[in-house]
């Protein structure tokens, strides 16, 4: 009988906190558990629930620990715990609904979790031209307020991930928590009483039932005074509702089943219907109608994958139903396919036909899927405005009603073409007249939902504050939502709703078998688990049913998949057990449940396969250590246990079993106490598992039963310490094998002398092993042993004895394969050897005696007992598996033979489908792919080797000679890596460089951040979190990027301290001589204003400098530096403060904002909503505005929650209201968001409906709110939203807002950028009306109205425009509008004057705008030479120009028109030319531009104070301006010296004509020159011109607080262009930056005929020649755009070679995420900064020494030597210095230092074990600088296990054959298969790679162990042996090694050949041959046996075959 073991209590913590609910501590004892188990609570109280699971965490792979985690909910609270410790507790006071269900589930995170809705609005996301926005650009697919799971969940896969979550069911509602803490928030439309998880994601949900189901089913409880109890415990919602609910009865029900799939998803409907097909997940084929699951449907059970089963009780029909789940997309109804005669049952083809099963529907909303609260069915139909109805009709809008409450839903974005049609006008249709039913079951406060709950994803600690109640005097958010929520219905946004459609569920439930119950029962009485579940078509579903008033039994059904006639699932019940309870274990086999019984006189049984029982017996005490575990809890818990507790087990009868988790279970005794207990059987021992599973196949069922009973019932006899000891386990098992065979048992000596004799015959020494051998002689001949007892005296067959030796003689060759293996084979061969003893089948005991002669029996052959040998007489001769191996490197093989392949048992096993001989699977899977004949057969090889799951560790435990053909596989694809592999296979081969490229965006294993989940936390210790402290404080803000850039140059500090704005400045000043103390103060004071107004600009140029160079630290706020205005003149004197007045400050103060904001990351992680709100300050300031700008710049306000960002539009601060418009649009840019569009349109005056209430925004706030608009509908061609824009250029006045005349330029200019972002790129597309009459209106705005002669009467009847305001900003639309499109006939409109009268009506800086203007149109013919800049002028201002330089080397010849002409164009020539090259570092370009740049800084310094002097210098410095942007442009993030110290001059320049807008743009300059520190640089995507064209617009303003002809605030969009091109290399195992040559191909293209070019690669394209021409680099450093670059490739000696081909999508979106190439560095060499010159690497220092001299056979002891002297060159010390330099390994570090002959000098001995020590000192350094200087350290092993080799050979005693047999196939490998398989096909030409180990030392170690000892023992054990004395002989080492290097075939040839010999008279010599002869023939024939029977005898490996010599000596001893 099998015993149990009991833990302790069973209360866990959550039972126990609900045992005490009462609050506060108490010391009162808790003596009753019976309440925490039983349902029997009061009226008042909510029932307990509870859900146990296990966390499986698995140690090899078959033995699992099994770790508990249970949910406990109750009331308002769930308590989630883990063993006995409590993880999380959760109350919902604030919510006021109790819990009704929790349960973990699984969704599905990234791209692919988002709602359904969502999926065509991406799709046509997806198709945007990439040109617009570039390849780093993606906010044009993101969409405000849709979930945005974390961002390590999206990977470059295209399957989703499922993470983990938490999900607590309440009455209305659903919290989803995830593992970061976030909380996702689901409303119900109806209460739940059961869920489910999915393992593809998701949950089933089942719907509670109503009061008038339950009443129709006839299962609500009869109560009197119902209806007034629903008054005092709010059970209904009125008495009304329960008089509703009495009289719609007969109303139709909504369905039972639904699904969630996602959180932001609606529910789903399940259906049920005919599915064909759909298993194992795959998508099955409707051939039925479907309809939904009806109300009196219950599910009781879901089956885990892999199994389909969902288990449902029909109340209505009794019926228990079986269904599959299947996956079938909802699609729209279309008519059933015919049904397929092929898959119909046969009742189906023979029956009538099936009537067609009609579509119930339902009368609630006419749809058939829910939505999840009242707020989300929309508005009512009697307050809903047709959709058809004009929105912008303020007579058809309501009046904002606070009694509406909040529908605040989650909108999803629409197409451009609906919302343009909601926007147009249209007649109105009064609304139509229905009316619709009111929902039941949902309490008031759903109905009034805030806007938060429905969007709303918060971290845990505020999860349970955003639910407020509107009635509650003391809270305003409320009121405050509505009053939100009434502003945006004001809009013309409104009706904007869309009619919901709901859809079914993907899942679908086929019927699969129905059985009626036997008698009415409730679903609480029902358990139904699984069982027996073998394989994965082969499973037994339990229903045990314990219905009062009815004995209890088990139900069970075998279900079993079948394909034949087609592909099914059938269900056969099987025979009724009665019992009390039934329960799934894991017990006696890893994987498979076992069922417990529990019999009505309360004895245990444990139910296998086939109804097969074992007796259960529960102990009467704890088993030993666990008293104090079960004491110290309920101490913890301030309880104490009863003495009941205590009572022995045996005195109480046991009622009920519950909570299984793998093997252990609750026990519920009569008296109510519960006990947890372990029925772990498992078997422990891998060997003895192993033999069991290799049993399992050779066997019957019935006698497998058997031994594992008999197994189980000894082992249990053991005492509990020895039963986890390997060596009891094996001797049981042995034990019980011999005795159920019935032969002897192994002899156990009884007295001390018997003890001496069995020692002398296992000792190793030959004169004790003699003795002990003359002892036995002389007693007699064998003592009688005994035979173990049976317990249960079950025997097993004669006839499975032989299967029994085969199965273990296949788990025997399989332990040879692994070296932790070989230590244990001697057992298994000591229990062979005694069966085959017993059999009489001497050459298998011959066979083994071979390889191991120390555990060889000494059993004779049973006489007069008949064995049936058949299944052994298959084979010539035992099959070896090292032979088999031999066979596969040459020729293709059959399967090696297994239990697997041998039996047919494996239907009926009871072990399942298990594989006792993985490891021999394994190998000969690998070694089968050496004989293929193909190129890539190692790369199959590594790709077998990936799949079957085997890793590093699995290699290591190889023998040497099985694993050196593997290793040189894995080193010919280190070498020759394939593309497609994924990152398992690179790092299988070592090549992490190119497995971290394979894993996309993953993180890198063990080197970055997990990702977290709700597994098992590690808990910190106290020295941990004490080292932590003040790390934050040392350094909160901490750099990103490698300061690896610019190396040791000095020129970022240099930028530092130019850029620095938070110190006090010290200069010194010459005072003006003469002046008086009151004069040099002013003096001084005139000064420290002059360099205020400079430091007041710098932050704009500063925020590029810093831009994504720090990431945050999310607990902290993050710190915007304050700017410091004050100067210290000169030392020793007082620090003088600048004076200048508050409001110019402002918007400094807002740069400097947007400055520190922009220094973050765009890749920074962990900045979300709560974070951003976090740095909110208390007042709202200028800062805080341009923080909120920056983080929509780097795309960190895409995590801003709606519910977080209104509350920051409330108070309408105009800084703050600008950073936050704008940077949403800026996060959104492209995407054309319609809830972004609902925001900026509250905040701008053109897109609210007529008559609407006026806005109070200022001009800045709606000038932001345009431009943001154009942001959002980036290059849409949104004629609506283009329209509008146009509309408000040439807007003159605006109602209710001040001011407006002032700023009416700027406004003009934000309307223009806006129409220009909207059409961007799109002009000249299509040719339409409505373009035709945008071009009418702009060219009005450029060039004014038409004028009117005078006398005539026309009068335009469209408003004046004030060209002077509209023409800046409607010259650059019209070039973004048809930018790049080539069209001179729209470039003409805005024609450069050719004469000088037209250039009297042009205003000169119009000529810069329009020469830019015509330039992005005609941008193809835009060269960086110096000709176009001259063809871009007219040809009166080239001739006037030429003129003046050849009379004088200045402009100041020409007239001032003309110079201010040439001045503009030639700026605006140069402003296009840094555009188009932005960020390419053209040389031509910066050669030309800083000629350029020179010119104009001597005409800006011009000393002349004439007005027009004054006009040319002003004129001069703005071109001066805008030509310094152009050249930082193009040279952006290089950091080039020559622009720097240029730049540098301009820093200090003051004087007439250097105002703010000058320093403003030398720093904007300066920091696009350093452009996030040198790491980032410029675009040119449609998108990047048109933000470079705003923000680098030619309005620089003379004064700090100017905002009226531009918006300063758009002097940071540039930031939408950056992208970050700087490509850096990183070492893979340091994760450090390197510097390291890089080879780039870049394609270039040139119009018209190609150029005669040598070196270039030349490929012809439509537009002209496309040139690929070589660039090398030095990483880091800044590359070309990704479009223009063919290859990336590191070809550098040192590391090993990678290359990316950027033609390849995948390798191109894999640089364009993280522009890192990551190396792997070659052992034998140093990193280019370590040693620049490779002077350090270890070829240099020892490349011709013993480091790589391979002639040294490193185990002589004449080792090699200097020619000068005889010590070694390299000493020890040096060589532990050079393995500390070249590696990083502790182990070889380790090893280095240990085995050092300096350690061992004063050691003492002889000189024997001197010179053995330094032996092995030795060989460990000329191992270690072998293996690192060839870069294969993992050969360290294996050269040391090679080495040990000598030492077992020498020390122990039995497997030196194997150890030759492993050295045989080396040499073997190496002689006959490497250099035709492994060296032939190298990549390189002429390339030849040495061996892996070097031949010498491989031939030496087989000469050293294959010498056998010549004494007078060996030489008579080998005489008996040939004579055939089998009785006589005593194997011993030296006996095999004689055998095996004579090769002296087996025995059976021996005694046939001794025979003949004997009878023979032929010559001695004629004999020679004639046996030489057949012993090759018979080998040959015993290794064909494993070849393919192709005919083909070649296939044979070659062998030496046996000696003469000894042939010679074999036949004088046969014939004497």
């Amino acid at each position: 009988m099998l015993q149990a073991t009991v833990i302790g209590p069973a209360a866990s913590p959550g039972q126990i906190l609900y045992s005490r609910r009462d609050p506060g501590p108490s010391r009162e004892a808790f003596n009753d558990y019976s309440t925490i188990f039983q349902d029997q609570h009061q009226e008042t109280d909510k029932p307990l629930g509870r859900t146990l699971q296990a966390i499986e965490n698995p140690s090899d792979g078959i033995h699992e620990e099994y770790k508990e985690e249970e949910l406990v909910w109750f009331g308002k609270t769930v308590v989630w715990s883990r063993g006995t410790q409590i993880f999380r507790k959760y109350t919902y006071d604030l919510e006021k609904e109790d819990v009704s269900k929790a349960v973990f589930a699984w969704f599905k995170t990234g791209d692919e979790a988002g709602s359904s809705n969502d999926i065509s609005h991406k799709g046509k996301q997806a198709m945007k031209s990439s040109a617009t926005f570039g390849p780093f650009h993606q906010s044009q697919n993101e969409h405000w307020g849709t979930p945005r799971l974390s961002s390590s969940s999206s990977s470059s896969s295209n399957s989703p991930k499922l993470e983990r979550t938490l999900v607590v069911f309440l009455q209305t509602r659903a919290h989803v928590y995830y593992s970061s803490g976030e909380d996702v928030v689901v409303h119900l439309p109806f209460a739940i009483d059961g869920s489910w998880p999915l393992s593809t994601g998701g949950l089933i949900v089942q719907r509670a039932l109503e009061k008038r189901e339950l009443r129709k089913l006839g299962k609500e409880k009869r109560k009197s005074g119902s209806v007034l109890r629903g008054m005092t415990d709010h059970s209904s919602m009125t008495i009304l509702d329960d008089l509703m609910d009495m009289e719609d009865d007969t109303a139709p029900s909504l369905p039972r089943l639904y699904t969630l799939e996602n959180p932001f998803d609606e529910l789903k409907m399940i259906v049920e219907g005919r599915v064909e097909d759909g298993f194992d997940q795959a998508r099955g084929r409707l051939i039925s109608q479907t309809h939904a699951i009806d109300s009196s449907l219950s599910i009781l059970y879901v089956s885990p994958d892999p199994y389909p089963f969902v288990v449902t009780y029909n109340c209505e029909s009794n019926e228990i139903i079986f269904y599959r789940k299947t996956y079938i997309p909802d699609q729209p109804d279309l008519p059933p396919l015919p049904p397929n005669p092929r898959t119909m049952r046969p009742e189906e083809i023979l029956g009538p036909p099936e009537a067609p099963v009609p579509i119930p529907r339902s009368t609630r909303a006419g749809r058939p899927s829910l939505h999840r609260n009242p707020s989300s069915f929309g508005p009512s139909s009697e307050n809903r405005t047709s959709s058809i109805s004009d929105p912008l009709d303020r007579t058809q809008r309501r009046a904002p009603r606070m009694s509406r409450g909040l529908r605040i839903a989650q909108e999803h974005p629409i197409a451009t073409d609906e919302l343009q049609a909601t926007l147009d006008p249209a007649p109105i249709v009064p609304p139509p007249s229905t009316t619709k039913r009111r929902c039941r079951g949902l309490s008031i406060l759903s109905t009034t939902t805030t806007a938060q709950d429905l969007n709303r994803r918060t971290s845990g600690a505020s999860a349970s504050f955003v639910l407020l109640d509107l009635h509650d005097k003391h809270d305003k958010m409320g009121l405050q939502a509505i009053a939100e929520m009434d502003l945006r219905e004001t809009t013309m946004m409104m009706g904007l709703e869309r009619d919901e459609v709901g859809t079914r569920s993907d899942l679908v439930l086929d019927e699969v078998w129905t059985w009626r119950a036997p008698y009415a029962i409730t679903p609480e009485n029902v358990s139904v688990f699984l069982s027996d579940n073998l394989f994965t078509t082969s499973v037994v579903i339990n229903l045990h049913i314990s219905q009062p008033g009815h004995t209890p039994h088990l139900y069970p059904f075998h279900a079993q998949f079948r394909s034949i006639p087609y592909r099914y699932f059938a269900i056969t019940p099987a025979p009724l057990i009665e019992c009390l309870s039934a329960i799934p274990i894991i017990s006696t086999r890893p994987h498979i449940y076992d069922v417990l019984l529990l019999a009505g006189n309360g004895t245990l049984s444990l139910m296998t396969s086939g109804g097969r029982r074992i007796s259960l017996q529960i102990p009467l005490q704890p088993r030993e250590g666990h008293e104090e575990v079960a004491r110290k809890l309920a101490s913890s818990l301030r309880m104490a246990v009863d003495e009941k507790h205590t009572r022995l087990n045996s005195e109480r009868r046991i009622l009920k079993l519950l909570d299984p988790i793998g093997p252990r279970f609750t026990i519920i005794y009569e008296d109510g106490n519960s006990l947890r207990v372990d029925a772990d059987l498992r078997i422990d021992h891998h060997l003895t598992r192993q033999c069991f599973e290799a049993l399992s196949y050779v066997i019957p069922p019935q006698q497998f039963f058997f031994v594992k009973r008999e197994f189980l019932s000894s082992l249990q006899q053991l005492p509990s310490i020895q039963r986890r000891d390997d060596g009891q386990i094996w001797k049981i098992f042995s034990s019980v094998i011999r005795a159920m065979i019935q032969i002897e048992g192994e002899s156990q000596p009884t007295n001390p002398f018997e003890t001496l004799v069995h020692d002398g015959q296992i000792s190793p020494n030959s004169i004790a092993r003699r003795l002990a051998q003359r002892m036995t002689r002389n007693t007699s001949a064998t003592r009688a042993l005994s035979t173990t007892g049976l317990m249960y005296n079950e025997t097993l067959r004669l006839e499975d004895t032989a299967p029994i030796m085969l199965a273990l003689h296949f788990v025997a060759q399989d332990l040879r394969l692994s070296s932790i293996g070989r230590k244990e084979i001697g057992r298994v061969v000591r229990l062979i050897s005694d069966l085959a003893s017993k059999m009489g089948r001497e050459d298998w005991k011959d066979y083994w005696a071979r390889i191991v002669p120390c555990e060889v029996s000494n059993m004779h052959r049973n006489q007069g007992i008949t064995y049936d040998t058949t299944v052994l007489d298959q084979f010539d001769a035992p099959p070896d598996i090292m032979a088999y191996l031999h066979q596969q490197l040459i020729t293709r093989t059959k399967p090696f033979p297994s239990p697997i392949s041998l039996f047919a048992h494996p239907a009926s096993s009871e072990l399942g489908y298990v594989n006792p001989c993985r490891q021999t699977t394994l190998i000969t899977g690998i070694f089968s792919y050496f004989t293929v004949p193909n190129s890539s057969r190692e790369a199959a090889a590594v790709k077998h080797m990936v799949r079957a799951g085997l890793d590093l560790d699995w290699l290591s435990d190889l023998p040497y000679g099985i694993a050196i053909p593997i290793l040189e596989t894995l080193r010919f694809c280190q070498h020759n890596p394939p593309k497609d592999w994924d990152a398992k296979m690179y790092e299988l081969i070592a090549r992490w460089d190119l497995g971290i490229r394979a894993m996309g965006e993953a993180n890198i294993s063990g080197r970055e951040e997990p990702e977290l989940d709700f597994g098992l936390e590690r808990i910190s210790t106290i020295k941990e979190l004490v080292g932590t402290i003040g790390e934050d404080k040392k350094k909160p803000q901490q750099p990103v990027l490698p300061h690896a850039r610019f190396g040791s140059d000095r020129r970022v500090q240099e930028v530092e301290r130019i850029m620095q704005t938070t110190r006090v400045r010290t200069i010194a000043v010459q005072d003006p001589k003469g002046a008086s103390e009151s004069d040099v103060v002013r003096y001084h004071q005139t000064v420290v204003n002059t360099l205020a107004n400079r430091t007041l600009s710098i932050p704009v140029g500063q925020g590029m400098f810093e831009f994504g160079s720090r990431s945050t630290n999310i607990t902290d706020v993050w710190n915007i530096p304050l700017i410091e205005l004050s100067v210290k003149v000169g030392p020793g004197k007082p620090t003088l403060k600048a004076e200048i007045v508050s409001d110019s400050a402002e918007w400094p103060c807002f740069h400097n904002g947007v400055a520190a904001g922009l220094a973050i990351s765009p890749e920074c992680k962990g900045i979300d909503s709560s974070w951003i709100i976090f740095n909110r300050p208390n007042v709202l300031n200028a800062e805080h505005g341009g923080f909120l700008l920056a983080l929509g710049l780097n795309g960190h306000l895409r995590s801003l929650m709606t519910y977080h960002a209104f509350p920051l539009l409330e108070p309408r601060h105009d800084f703050t209201s600008v950073g936050l418009l704008l940077g949403l649009a800026c996060s959104y840019a492209g995407s054309e968001d319609l809830l972004i569009t609902k925001v900026l349109s509250l905040h701008t005056h053109a897109l609210l409906p007529l008559g609407s209430m006026e806005l109070n925004a200022s001009p800045i706030i709606q000038s932001s709110a345009l431009v943001g608009l154009g942001l959002v509908y980036a290059g849409s061609r949104n004629l609506r939203m283009a329209e509008v824009t146009l509309s408000e250029v040439g807007r003159k006045e605006m109602p209710n807002v001040d001011g407006f005349a002032d700023y009416q330029e700027s406004y003009s200019f934000s309307a223009a950028m806006a129409f220009g972002l909207i059409m961007l790129g799109k002009g000249g597309e299509s040719t339409s009306e409505v373009e035709r009459r945008m071009l009418t209106q702009l060219r009005r705005c450029i060039l004014g109205d038409t004028p009117v002669l005078e006398g005539t009467k026309a009068r335009s009847a469209l408003p004046t425009i004030d060209n002077n305001i509209t023409g800046p900003g409607a010259t650059l639309a019209l070039g973004l509008m048809y930018l790049k499109s080539g069209r001179r006939d729209i470039a003409d409109m805005i024609s450069i004057p050719q004469s000088t009268f037209e250039l009297d009506q042009v205003r000169p800086d119009l000529l810069l705008l329009r020469t830019f203007a015509r330039s992005l149109i005609l941008w193809e013919e835009i060269t960086p030479m110096m000709g176009w800049v001259e063809d871009q002028l007219p040809q009166f201002v080239k001739t006037a120009h030429d003129k003046g330089h050849n009379h004088k080397r200045s402009t100041n010849h020409m007239e001032l028109s003309t110079e201010l002409a040439y001045l503009n164009i030639v700026s605006g020539a140069c402003f296009a030319i840094g555009m188009k090259y932005a960020g390419t570092a053209t040389e031509m370009a910066h050669t030309n531009l800083m000629t350029f740049f020179g010119v104009l800084s001597k005409a800006a310094t011009g000393s002349s104070m004439t007005y027009e002097g004054r006009i040319r210098r002003t004129a001069a410095r703005q071109g001066l301006n805008i030509v310094t942007l152009a050249l930082a442009m193009v040279m952006s993030g290089t950091g080039e010296l020559s622009v720097l110290r240029r730049l540098r001059v301009s820093h200090g320049q003051e004087g007439a004509g250097v105002t703010y807008g000058s320093h403003m743009a030398m720093h904007m300059a300066l920091g696009m020159l350093f452009l996030g520190r040198g790491h980032y640089t410029l675009g040119n995507s449609n998108l990047s011109i048109a933000v470079m064209s705003i923000a680098f617009f030619p309005r620089f303003l003379g004064s700090p607080g100017d905002n009226k002809s531009y918006p300063q605030a758009f002097r940071h969009l540039w930031a939408l262009a950056v992208e970050p091109r700087c490509l850096v290399a990183k070492d893979v195992d340091t994760l450090e930056t390197v510097y390291l040559p890089v080879k780039l191909k870049v394609k270039e293209q040139t119009p018209g005929a190609s150029t005669s070019t040598i070196d270039l690669q030349q490929k012809k394209s439509s537009s002209g020649t496309v040139k690929v021409r070589s660039q090398s680099l030095i990483s880091p450093t800044l590359i070309s755009p990704f479009e223009n670059i063919s290859s990336i490739e590191i070809d550098s000696p040192r590391y090993w070679s990678v290359k990316y081909d950027c033609d390849t999508p995948k390798d191109k979106l894999g640089l364009i995420r993280n522009r890192t190439i990551y190396v792997k560095r070659k052992l034998g060499f140093l990193d280019y900064n370590s040693d620049p010159k490779g002077n350090r690497s270890l070829f240099v220092r020892a490349g011709s020494m013993t480091g790589i001299d391979l002639h040294y056979d490193l185990i002589s002891y004449q080792q090699p030597t200097s020619p000068t002297n005889s010590s070694n060159i390299l000493g020890s010390e040096e060589v532990e210095g050079l393995v500390r330099i070249h590696s990083s390994d502790p182990a070889l570090i380790r090893l280095s230092k240990l085995f050092n002959n300096n350690n061992n000098a004063g050691e003492s001995g002889n000189d024997r074990q001197r010179m053995e020590i330094n032996s092995i000192n030795n060989f460990i350094e000329i191992v270690l600088l072998e293996c690192l200087s060839l870069d294969k350290p993992h050969l360290i092993p294996v050269y040391l296990d090679m080495y040990m080799s000598l030492q077992r050979s020498s020390k122990e005693w039995g497997l030196g054959v194997e150890e030759l047999n492993q050295l045989v196939f080396i040499r073997y490998f190496y002689d006959k298969i490497y250099d035709k398989s492994f060296n032939s096909s190298s990549s390189t030409l002429n390339e030849k790679r040495f061996p892996l180990v070097r031949m010498n030392f491989v031939n030496s170690l087989i000469r050293r162990l294959a010498q056998p000892t010549s004494t007078d023992e060996a030489l008579d054990s080998v005489v008996r042996y040939l004579r055939g004395e089998e009785k006589d002989i005593v194997w011993t080492e030296e006996l095999v090694k004689y055998i095996w290097k004579k090769n002296i075939p087996p025995l059976p040839l021996l005694d046939m050949l001794r025979e003949k010999i004997r009878q023979s008279a032929i010559d001695r010599e004629v004999l020679v041959l004639k046996v030489r002869d057949v012993s090759e023939g018979y080998r040959k024939r015993i290794l064909g046996q494993y070849g393919e029977p192709n005919g083909l005898d070649d296939g044979v490996v070659e062998g030496e075959g046996w000696k003469k010599d000894s042939v010679r000596e074999t036949i004088r001893v046969w014939t004497e």
